[in-house]
């Protein structure tokens, strides 16, 4: 195996502790109810919390992988998460509890933003929606363990003990992180990062492919927490209900890293990235109605990872070298901003109309956005470069 796909395989495995324990709310929210007396509400709020902290750290986060290292700033951002794991195992209030997913989430976003720019680093010249379609396609794994593993071991024992198994998963990739990954040949440090080595063409891009990958991850991350709880609603089993909805982050595994492959031989992402959304539109909507939510749920999946490797290697078609690391931040802040607020809007506007069922309409607003955006960004990638 080459340094570069060793790398590759080394940060996707870590990255799935991230999806692991983002969705540990969403698997155990039927419990955590229950536990703290919460509403709806609460329940997006402790989804978001998580992905608050890259609202004011996937830019420093960025300046400091650029100034002090990838390596070291990554296995920091996985430290982080394990105490943010184990703070939320030992948590006895909602005030606890926000701490620690404050605590795991700041460490998820500097690995995130960190992991991301030492993939480009590896893979700009070539392969680069491969590689970044392998890469993303880690957090719906992470996700789907989650719902089939977390909410069966919170039900047996305690919420508790299921945050706890987040630390373990995260303390895990930090002994992969620490053992097995070497930095990219053209990764190396600078003494001074600084905003000013992005010009202001590649601030309006960032702005635009921020947004894109923000709404696609907001309409995935609204399914994946209320969509159980809707179906346990309808009489289905907590357990039942995660298993379910599971489905559709379990065919993103696959479907994540196939369509990167096929981008990458045949070409097409837009088109390709714009059908699957847009199916997966459809797939949602037929999900409001149907008594059959796996076929739905499973089809979802297979359409919409037609488009994370396009949307994440965005970026990399239109940075320079040296701005990877602070244009990375950039693109990063605007994910996080809208994944730490708008899964509470989400969750306050289902507990207005009665029923979780409203998450599913949203989600599609907000997956077509997506579509809009991402061919506003390509066009003017071209625009500019022509």
């Amino acid at each position: 195996m080459t340094d570069r796909w060793r790398a590759l395989w080394v940060l996707s495995a870590a990255r799935v502790a991230m999806g692991f324990q983002f969705q540990a709310v969403g698997s155990t929210a039927p419990l955590l109810r229950e536990q703290f007396g919460l509403s709806l509400a609460d329940i997006g709020w402790l989804v978001g919390i998580y992905l608050l902290p890259g609202v004011v750290l996937a830019l420093p986060g960025g300046l400091l992988s650029a100034r002090f290292g990838d390596r070291r700033i990554a296995m920091a951002g996985m430290a982080l998460m394990v105490a943010g794991g184990a703070l939320s195992a030992l948590a006895d209030s909602l005030a606890l509890m926000e701490a620690g997913r404050l605590l795991g989430g700041m460490g998820g976003v500097l690995f995130n933003v960190t992991a991301s720019k030492m993939i480009a680093d590896w893979f700009a010249s070539r392969e680069i929606e491969l590689a970044m379609a392998i890469f993303v396609g880690t957090w719906p794994l992470g996700i789907g363990l989650a719902l089939l593993t977390l909410g069966p071991i919170a039900a047996l024992s305690s919420p508790s003990v299921a945050f706890a198994a987040t630390a373990i998963v995260a303390g895990v990739s930090l002994a992969l992180i620490a053992a097995f990954y070497s930095p990219a040949p053209a990764g190396g440090a600078v003494a001074r990062p600084r905003l000013s080595v992005l010009s202001p063409r590649e601030w309006g891009l960032l702005g635009l492919a921020g947004g894109t990958w923000m709404f696609y991850n907001v309409a995935f991350a609204v399914l994946v927490s209320f969509v159980p709880t809707w179906l346990a609603v309808r009489g289905l089993p907590t357990t039942q209900a995660g298993a379910l909805t599971a489905a559709l982050s379990l065919v993103l595994i696959v479907s994540i890293p196939a369509s990167g492959w096929l981008v990458d031989r045949i070409g097409h992402p837009l088109t390709i990235a714009s059908i699957g959304v847009l199916g997966w539109c459809a797939s949602m909507a037929a999900l409001v109605d149907t008594a059959h939510p796996l076929l739905w749920l499973a089809v979802g999946g297979l359409l919409a990872g037609t488009a994370p490797g396009v949307m994440v290697a965005t970026p990399v078609r239109f940075l320079s070298p040296a701005a990877r690391a602070v244009g990375m931040g950039v693109f990063y802040t605007i994910f996080y901003a809208g994944m730490a607020v708008l899964p509470r809007g989400v969750g306050h506007l289902a507990d207005v109309l009665g029923s979780a069922q409203w998450s599913i309409p949203a989600a599609i607003g907000m997956a077509l956005a997506s579509v809009a955006l991402l061919w506003t960004t390509h066009g003017l990638i071209r625009f500019w470069q022509h």
